[in-house]
């Protein structure tokens, strides 16, 4: 309704492909160098682990390429901000910016 077209984005695929991003653009930033070639780092080449540590999520994956996953491991019960939301609430902190803020402050 707002004539804003959406993006469909995986939201764990975003994360683990950004390593490749940081690798091309250090790659292009190396170009103008003047030590040559031999100091420009190379893109990440398919396939590479990653692992992903966020909020909800915590996974060891093989990037085989896009769209190409196998997950190797993942965490058995809380990922790390559940952990930190369960502390906070033990120790009966202020929620409102989550259980990370709240412990960390």
């Amino acid at each position: 309704e707002a004539g804003v077209p959406l993006i469909p984005v995986h939201h764990m695929e975003a994360h683990s492909l950004v390593a490749r991003c940081l690798e091309e653009a250090a790659a292009a930033a190396h170009q103008g160098d003047d030590q040559g070639a031999s100091a420009s780092p190379s893109p990440l080449a398919f396939p590479f682990l990653a692992l992903l540590v966020s909020g909800g999520h915590n996974l060891l994956v093989l990037v085989e390429g896009l769209g190409s996953y196998k997950i190797l491991g993942t965490t058995l019960d809380d990922a790390v901000g559940e952990a930190f939301d369960k502390v906070a609430r033990l120790l009966k902190l202020d929620l409102s910016r989550g259980g990370g803020p709240a412990v960390e402050a």
